[in-house]
């Protein structure tokens, strides 16, 4: 019983793409050990090949049901055993099927928030690996979260004089109007100040790196504790601050690229395979290995999307770039074919 069981894990790995190099090694002397062997591995890939046609459309839209209420449940969960005191308005999440990353809480003001009993109660919302969460702010500014990012805002301060978020991680904004109360965005490297309009902004705590893309309207964008770095960005402009260079770098792009992740999409235009690498870390939650250096060099242009799996990923990489691959436990390396 235990040897079939093996035996069927090894079938699931070796068609899924996620076989270790010694399950590779037990799986192929498993395989040459007789032709009857052969003959019901080739039965279970047929089988496997075809199975999304056995799987009716209620069957896929119940456990499409049941994955969203856990998913919803332990997100709440998450939220309330956060370190801060937490104020939770009303939540409601919303999902687009097939498109797992599409995950939104709704703090909706005129949805019979809590009201605070605290100025110093705090609202967090973090987005799971994998997941873009997106979030209406009771000033009904809509925010989307990067996979991994978090942001929060006090509740008992927020809209009334002013409007201050803080981010860890990515973020794309589109704020709404209201010159009587302005707009701030807080990193640890650098401040996004606004009345309203839409940008995205960018600074993961394990790099020493900010960068905002304006997509319409305008913003001042400010260092922290050097007031004298203070740069105005209009629409179609990238600002780049590197906190080793101490300079603000500004340039003219494309911001759908910079923003195209809202929609589950990483989109690369003279990229490099570092880069690459590193976005995808963040959505799959793994560790990439280059066994030559030099591969990080290597510049990419085209599309990846969440939605895909990790192998498809691997395997757009291969196609494009000739970069072989194999994969232990959570561990992808990445070599020359």
């Amino acid at each position: 019983m235990n040897e079939s069981k093996n035996i069927e894990n090894l079938f699931a790995k070796y068609l899924s793409g996620n076989m270790s190099s010694e399950e590779q090694k037990e799986f192929e002397k498993w395989f040459a050990a007789s032709p009857e062997n052969q003959k019901s591995f080739e039965k279970n890939k047929k089988i496997w090949e075809l199975s999304k046609n056995h799987i009716s459309s209620e069957l896929i839209d119940r456990d499409k049901i049941e994955v969203l209420q856990k998913i919803h449940s332990n997100q709440t969960i998450k939220l309330k055993q956060s370190r801060r005191r937490l104020l939770i308005y009303k939540l409601a999440a919303i999902f687009a099927i097939p498109v797992t990353f599409a995950l939104s809480w709704y703090f909706m003001g005129s949805q019979e928030p809590i009201q605070p009993t605290s100025p110093d109660m705090f609202c967090e919302v973090t987005a799971p690996k994998g997941h873009v969460a997106k979030c209406i702010l009771p000033d009904s500014s809509e925010v989307w979260i990067n996979t991994g990012s978090t942001i929060s805002y006090n509740t008992g301060s927020f809209n009334n004089k002013s409007r201050e978020i803080q981010l860890s991680g990515e973020a794309y904004f589109e704020v709404t109007k209201n010159k009587e109360k302005p707009f701030k965005v807080k990193t640890s490297i650098a401040n996004i100040l606004v009345t309203g309009t839409s940008f995205n902004v960018k600074s993961y705590s394990d790099r020493d790196l900010f960068e905002t893309v304006l997509a319409e309207g305008s913003i001042d964008m400010e260092i922290n504790n050097a007031a004298e770095q203070k740069v105005s960005i209009v629409p179609g402009e990238r600002a780049v601050y590197e906190v080793g260079k101490k300079n603000i770098v500004i340039e003219k792009v494309e911001s759908d690229i910079f923003t195209a992740w809202r929609n589950g999409e990483l989109l690369f235009k003279d990229a490099t395979l570092n880069d690459l690498v590193r976005e995808l870390e963040r959505i799959y939650d793994i560790n990439f290995h280059l066994q030559d250096e030099k591969l990080g060099e290597f510049r990419f242009r085209g599309m990846f999307s969440y939605n895909n799996n990790l192998i498809e990923a691997l395997e757009k990489i291969k196609r494009t770039a000739h970069i072989d691959y194999y994969i232990e436990n959570k561990e992808v390396w990445l070599k020359k074919e």
